[in-house]
């Protein structure tokens, strides 16, 4: 059995749906860890192969025959963890039909609603934090999802962060608010938005910048520096 169970995992990893199909068939064990590929995957299970690498038809076949959604590897990732940082959002919404545990981190001390939002991932924001997930839970540079959003552009991502809870002023281990690194970008409809929530133009981070000094040497620099100052920030 033990070769079939390596078989599995070597076909999930290589997409194969139709192998993956008849090994499972012939009693392949959907949670195993391939035996002796074990190492080479720390104890990733195959719906973790299938999660990683993005085979959304082999992840459901998976969990149609019975995989365990709540599997952790060594690392502590689930299925769900690696879908999340393998920018995967069709098997993120997969696996959350099944009900899975949202807790965990990964090797950056970042949870699954983390990683959604940096990508914009805006309903996997919606459904995670309708499960549980802690909006203003911190990395391990004290970054939020909602500094995340801001900081990738997610304007539609940081108003679900907003509305469900989300500090719009936490600071990260740097000093830097979401309103610092939406002004760095010379983003105006995010600085507009963070402003219209409350955001703070008076902190500094630990280099001594403000929002309206890193606006002032961003490539839109006008209209972000005008949103500012009109919601009083001084040199």
């Amino acid at each position: 059995m033990a070769s079939i169970n390596q078989d599995l995992v070597m076909a999930v990893i290589k997409g194969s749906a139709s192998t993956v199909a008849s090994l499972i068939d012939a009693g392949a064990d959907v949670n195993t860890v391939g035996d002796s590929l074990q190492m080479m995957g720390n104890g990733n299970t195959a719906l973790m192969w299938a999660a990683a690498e993005g085979h959304l038809d082999i992840v459901t076949m998976l969990l149609n025959h019975g995989a365990d959604v709540n599997r952790r590897a060594e690392n502590n990732y689930s299925a769900l963890m690696f879908a999340a940082e393998s920018r995967q959002p069709g098997i993120i919404s997969v696996l959350l039909d099944r009900g899975p545990d949202i807790g965990g981190v990964n090797r950056f001390g970042e949870t699954v609603l983390h990683c959604v939002a940096r990508h914009g991932y805006t309903d996997m924001v919606q459904r995670l934090v309708a499960r549980g997930a802690e909006v203003d839970a911190f990395n391990r540079i004290n970054d939020t999802a909602l500094y995340l959003a801001a900081e990738n552009g997610h304007c539609e991502t940081v108003q679900v962060l907003l509305d469900t809870g989300g500090n719009v002023n936490n600071a990260n281990l740097g000093g830097w608010t979401p309103l610092m690194m939406a002004s760095a970008r010379g983003d105006a409809t995010m600085i507009a938005l963070l402003l219209k929530h409350g955001a703070d133009v008076t902190p500094k981070n630990k280099w001594g910048a403000t929002a309206l000094s890193e606006a002032q040497k961003s490539f839109n620099a006008s209209d972000a520096v005008e949103l500012l100052q009109r919601a009083g920030a001084v040199e």
